[in-house]
């Protein structure tokens, strides 16, 4: 008996992505081996015509199927911008448009859920928005540490999470973040160490089988014993910060597992992110510098003053 094919239209959120990968998202339900076995039978079509799992859709691309036709809700109306407001769970909105979202991550929670739990920061901006679109979610274009806290974006659309993500593999966006370290590290200064990881024991060290990284530094406050830095991760290697001050003898308060004593948590923040001055950007993007100060935990371990 023949297949009776049922189709959907290719959303703008679905556009340059895999044909595969846009199946197994839609069709949860069904194992992946059936999705390629279909497709490499012809059962599933682009256009009408067989087309490869690897296949990049575009807008309106009509897409045939052998599942019956995902449910694909309507977008959720853009909010206004807003600066300032709390969301669920605690969340704080740095700046929000329909576009993109800033959220100043809490430290101790997840930037993505795990086995052990499903709360997150990803998964708490779902609900908070009533997220129930399956062409596409909302998306971060990076992660922090549970421990860490501080900004991070949140992509609200399929093409900005696109280039976001390319423009922070390609270290076209700076990220600063700040952190209070033991020791007296000089006023400037930067450390170039390839750093390896054992995936096994989570640890990360310098060796020079290791990836190529470089962290500058600048020292703000300093008492001799405890110093305040600004730290730019001009590569994003696991633990990078934390592996990098701990080489020059200068590990992040609160860090045990690279050589730092207790101070109640790890005082690491994303403290800033600052984006290029391109025409792909949208508007409120270009240029932009999106920061927030660190929690109040920094404070407990010197006078921190706004510069």
């Amino acid at each position: 008996m023949r297949a009776e094919f049922r189709g959907f239209a290719a959303t703008p959120d679905q556009e340059g992505r895999r044909l595969d990968r846009v199946l197994r998202g839609l069709y949860a339900d069904v194992p992946l081996a059936a999705i390629m076995r279909k497709i490499r039978k012809g059962e599933v079509r682009v256009n009408g015509r067989k087309s490869e799992g690897a296949c990049r859709l575009v807008s309106g691309d009509v897409v045939g199927v052998p599942w019956g036709e995902p449910e694909i809700r309507r977008p959720i109306p853009a909010a206004a911008s807003s600066r300032g407001a709390r969301g669920i769970g605690g969340l704080k909105t740095l700046l929000r448009d329909d576009g993109v979202w800033f959220v100043d991550k809490p430290a101790g929670l997840l930037s993505q859920p795990d086995k052990s739990t499903n709360d997150s920061v990803i998964t708490r901006a779902w609900a908070e928005l009533s997220w129930d679109r399956s062409d596409f979610r909302p998306a971060l274009i990076h992660r922090l540490d549970r421990n860490v806290s501080g900004v991070m974006a949140i992509a609200m659309n399929a093409r900005l999470l696109r280039l976001l993500s390319e423009l922070m593999r390609e270290r076209g966006i700076t990220k600063t973040y700040r952190a209070i370290v033991e020791g007296s590290p000089p006023e400037r200064g930067e450390v170039n160490m390839p750093l390896l990881k054992d995936e096994s024991r989570n640890i990360v060290k310098v060796d020079q089988r290791g990836r190529a990284a470089l962290t500058r530094y600048r020292t703000l406050w300093n008492d001799g014993r405890h110093a305040l830095v600004d730290l730019e991760l001009v590569t994003g290697r696991p633990h990078q910060a934390r592996v990098h001050m701990s080489s020059i003898g200068c590990p992040i308060a609160g860090d045990a597992k690279y050589g730092g004593t207790a101070a109640g948590r790890l005082l690491l923040h994303s403290y800033s992110l600052t984006f290029p001055d391109i025409q792909e950007l949208p508007e409120i993007l270009r240029g932009a510098v999106v920061s927030c100060e660190p929690p109040l935990e920094f404070t407990k371990i010197n006078r921190y003053i706004n510069e």
